[in-house]
Order: C-alpha cells, then sequence, then structure tokens
C-alpha cells in the first residue's frame, strides 16, 4: 500500500506484489526490497512553490539506479511512468546524480528521453559533472537549471551556458572569456586562472570570483549581491563596490583604500594588510577587520 499526505510518500513493506516479468519490476517492490522513503519536500522559491523529490536523502532520480540491470529503455520508460503519475510535477527540481549527469552528457538517446520525462529542464534539471577532465564541449548543457563543472580543466569554451541559472567553473583554468556569462544567478569561478575580464557579470546575482589572480578591473561588479574577490591579488581600486550587500576582499594585499565601502552590509578585510583608515565603515554592520585594525571601529 503506498499512503500519501503533503510531506511524504511511504512504502509499506508487508504488501507483496507478484510481478510476471521481470524487467517489468515494479517500483513498489524495488522500494520495499531496498526499504526506502520517498520523502517530497517542499521549498519556495521567488514566491512560487517548488517540490523536491529525494529518496533516502539522495535524489529523486536515483531511482533510475534500481533499473541499472535493465537495458531496454521502454521498460525504463515504463517504471518511470509510474513515478511520474504518482509523484511528479511540472514544477519539479530533479538533480540527477554524477553516473547519470555523465551519461546525459555522453549518451544522446538518454539524453532525449531524460528531456521527455521533465517538462522544463531550464527550471528543473541539475547535473553534476564534476571532475569529468575528458569534458572539452559543453555545448549541449546550456537547457539545464543547475550545472556543476569542477575541475573539468579542458573545458575553454562556455558561451553556451549563459541561459544556466546556477553553475559551477572551479577550477577550470583554461576558460579565457566568460563575457557570455553575464545572465547566471549563480557563478562559481574560484580559482580560474586565466580570467582577466570580468565586465560584463555585473548583473550575476552571486558571484565568486576567488583566486582569479588576474583579475585588476572589477568597476563593473557595483550590483552584485554577493561577491567574493578573496585572493585577488592585483585588485587595487574598490571604489564601484559600495552597492555590493556582501562583499569577501580577504586577502587583497594591495588593496589601500576602502572608503566607499560604508554601506556594505557585510564585508571581510582580513589581511588587507595596506589599509590604514576604516573610519568610513562604522555603520557596517558585520565587518571583519585585519589584525591590528579591529580596535580602529567605535
Amino acid at each position: 500500500m503506498v499512503e500519501v499526505n503533503n510531506n511524504m510518500v511511504e512504502v509499506n513493506n508487508n504488501e507483496k506484489i507478484n510481478e510476471q516479468n521481470e524487467e517489468d519490476l515494479s517500483l513498489l517492490e524495488m522500494l520495499k526490497e531496498e526499504e526506502l522513503v520517498l520523502k517530497i519536500k517542499e521549498q519556495t522559491e521567488n514566491k512560487k512553490k517548488s517540490i523536491i523529490f529525494s529518496l533516502s536523502d539522495n535524489n529523486f532520480t536515483e531511482v533510475l539506479r534500481f533499473l541499472s540491470n535493465i537495458n531496454n529503455l521502454n521498460a525504463i520508460d515504463k517504471n518511470l511512468n509510474r513515478i511520474y503519475k504518482l509523484y511528479l510535477y511540472n514544477n519539479s527540481y530533479i538533480r540527477l546524480n554524477r553516473y547519470y549527469s555523465i551519461r546525459y552528457y555522453e549518451d544522446e538517446e538518454f539524453r532525449t528521453f531524460v528531456h521527455s520525462r521533465v517538462e522544463n529542464p531550464s527550471n528543473q534539471l541539475s547535473l553534476d559533472l564534476s571532475e569529468c577532465r575528458n569534458i572539452t564541449d559543453v555545448s549541449a548543457l546550456g537547457g539545464v537549471h543547475t550545472l556543476y563543472l569542477s575541475e573539468c580543466g579542458n573545458i575553454t569554451d562556455v558561451s553556451a551556458l549563459g541561459g544556466v541559472h546556477t553553475l559551477t567553473l572551479r577550477d577550470c583554468y583554461n576558460i579565457p572569456d566568460v563575457s557570455a556569462l553575464g545572465g547566471v544567478h549563480t557563478l562559481t569561478l574560484h580559482c580560474c586562472l586565466n580570467i582577466r575580464d570580468v565586465s560584463a557579470l555585473g548583473r550575476v546575482h552571486t558571484l565568486d570570483l576567488s583566486r582569479c589572480y588576474h583579475i585588476t578591473d572589477v568597476s563593473a561588479l557595483g550590483r552584485v549581491h554577493t561577491l567574493d574577490l578573496s585572493e585577488c591579488f592585483d585588485i587595487t581600486d574598490v571604489s564601484a563596490l559600495g552597492g555590493v550587500h556582501t562583499l569577501d576582499l580577504s586577502r587583497c594585499y594591495n588593496i589601500t583604500d576602502v572608503s566607499a565601502l560604508g554601506d556594505v552590509h557585510t564585508l571581510n578585510l582580513s589581511y588587507c594588510r595596506k589599509i590604514t583608515d576604516v573610519s568610513a565603515l562604522n555603520n557596517v554592520p558585520n565587518l571583519t577587520l585585519p589584525l591590528g585594525l579591529q580596535q580602529s571601529i567605535g
């Protein structure tokens, strides 16, 4: 028996299900054998209700793991149809684990299958391709909501990813041009060592440029909500960043003047050794100062 309420779908372990065809093993029996609980969690984002499915504290699409011995896509489709009819709404958020993310990347047939099951991939689908160092071409990945490509060091062209909502390119050190990523909401470029020009990123909501050592000009980033510039050693002028809400400038050793940052809400200046005057920062609610200046705020 399947009991449904607003918070949880549970599989009764005592129920016995008879299937004639092993390839057509029902979802209920698979869940019963693994003694798993399918939880439906509700989240609210931008005042729109979103449903996130998780299986045994992992991900809804981990259900595919139970079908790994079934090579026939029609059989998989038949089982997944049961899931979608019972639990899947058009605004659900689906995160593929790393195995199926790689399959999505490599297998056009599987990619087409996933798209046929997801109403709007750009609002619903998340992929994790971190540490896939053989990936070079990401042109097929621009239509998803969340994309993790950390440590994919052979990627050079990210021009197709401008429509991704949340994009992580941490340690992708061969990317030289990020001008196409200005429409990304949350963008992580930590330790992308070839990036020099960030002038196109002024509309990004949350931007991590930490350890991007060759960045010097941040004048276009004054409207970014949350900005991490820690260990960007060549930055000297932060006068344009007074409108940033949360700003991390820790270990930006060459900054001397922070008089324009008095309206920042959360400001980290740890190890900024050349700063001597912080009198303009008296009204910053959350302020972290270098050692030696911590008594300067009255």
